[in-house]
């Protein structure tokens, strides 16, 4: 029996933006869907936050974009197509959450974040990173912000696209239903995995383990202007989405 080929829809979300969902169930019962987000950079290189397979289509689509630079993980739990997207773009940068460097030993990485006084990544008049654990801010670029969630137990990090005013992360914000990839009669159940949503605060919570760090991190976060959030699992928030990265982490806040 032939392998089912993979369904990914590719999507612009704005210029310069493309996301790459496909269904994905969780414990066989929740539908959150997974995501991979690539982003031009202002150069023509492209950085991907990569967590689906890079299927044809979808090397296709990043590759009309520009040149493949920069891969990167935002968690623990993120990882598992890493290796294929270096595969398939081995001249660029593999970053992640530096203890994702122990887990994923088979792996190259050429930077991590979440490192105390880490060298300047190479992405050169590009990014921006802010290390939350030494609590100072490395300016390297104005389009692109790296804010660690240290504290978290998948050590998330989160991605802020300066032109565009867009955050992207892994796990820190769910948006349930997901229609994006897996639309369902029955997805209003699923609504309690959104901001403000009771399972969405249960899961927040249980994911804090250095609540002090969190802190600071959801803090630094809320004060930049998010106009659209993007998660890897449920939908791309356009409307009111700093409001609803307030009601995410009204508890933290």
């Amino acid at each position: 029996m032939s392998k089912a080929k993979e369904v990914i829809k590719a999507r612009q979300v704005t210029d310069g933006i493309w996301i790459f969902s496909r269904p994905f169930t969780r414990f066989h019962v929740l539908p959150l869907g997974g995501r991979s987000v690539a982003v031009r950079l202002s150069n023509g290189n492209v950085w991907v936050l990569a967590s689906t397979p890079p299927t044809e289509e979808t090397k296709q689509q990043i590759d009309s974009l520009g040149t493949v630079a920069y891969i990167c993980s935002p968690n623990l739990d993120h990882h598992w197509f890493l290796g294929h997207f270096k595969e398939a773009y081995p001249n660029a940068k593999l970053y992640g959450p530096k203890p994702l460097g122990e887990k994923r030993k088979d792996l190259s990485f050429d930077g991590f974040f979440l490192k105390e006084k880490e060298a300047p990544f190479d992405f050169e008049e590009e990014i921006t990173v802010m290390q939350v654990v030494s609590a100072s801010l490395l300016q390297i670029s104005n389009l692109f912000i790296h804010s660690p969630f240290e504290g978290t137990a998948l050590s998330d990090v989160a991605f802020y696209h300066r032109a565009s005013k867009t955050l992207i992360v892994g796990d820190l914000v769910y948006n349930l239903p997901n229609t994006e990839s897996m639309p369902s009669a029955f997805g209003f159940l699923f609504k309690t995995f959104s901001p403000g949503g009771a399972m969405h605060k249960k899961l927040i919570a249980g994911s804090v383990q250095d609540r002090d760090s969190v802190v600071a991190a959801a803090k630094q976060v809320d004060g930049l202007d998010i106009q659209r959030i993007i998660p890897l699992h449920g939908d791309v928030i356009e409307a009111d989405a700093h409001a609803k990265w307030k009601l995410a982490y009204q508890e933290l806040l």
